[in-house]
């Protein structure tokens, strides 16, 4: 059965590493979570301001792995907040990183990182 994965970047002004959690389940850096094919993955933003700009980039974790990224729309997404990428046919694992930007309420904006959320994509591994 097809799932959607929800994934929460939480930033606060002042620090630039952002956290992450899933399906409301705070993970630290270098977690991963499983997935399968057809699978749905939805970003929010929590913090302050709104976001200002926002690029996804992922890698292969294993030599094996099918394309530089689990998602069909590539390895370097621009996100912006409530976006939904999908998982492709492709089975192993995957890092990714989000880097953004966001308002600040003088006018400003502030740069955040998210280091490295790991995607692992069906039953088995592509090495």
């Amino acid at each position: 059965m097809l799932q959607t994965h929800q994934i929460t970047v939480t930033y606060v002004q002042g620090q630039t590493l952002a956290t992450w959690s899933l399906d409301g389940v705070p993970c630290q850096d270098g977690d991963s979570f499983q997935a399968q094919p057809g699978d749905k993955v939805t970003f929010q933003f929590e913090g302050p301001g709104d976001i200002a700009e926002c690029v996804m980039i992922s890698g292969q974790m294993q030599n094996g792995c099918a394309g530089s990224s689990p998602f069909t729309e590539g390895n370097r997404v621009n996100l912006k907040a409530n976006s939904t990428l999908h998982i492709g046919k492709g089975q192993g694992a995957w890092g990714f990183t989000v880097s953004f930007s966001a308002h600040n309420g003088d006018g400003t904006t502030a740069f955040y990182y998210l280091p490295d959320p790991e995607v692992f994509v069906g039953s088995r591994s592509c090495e």
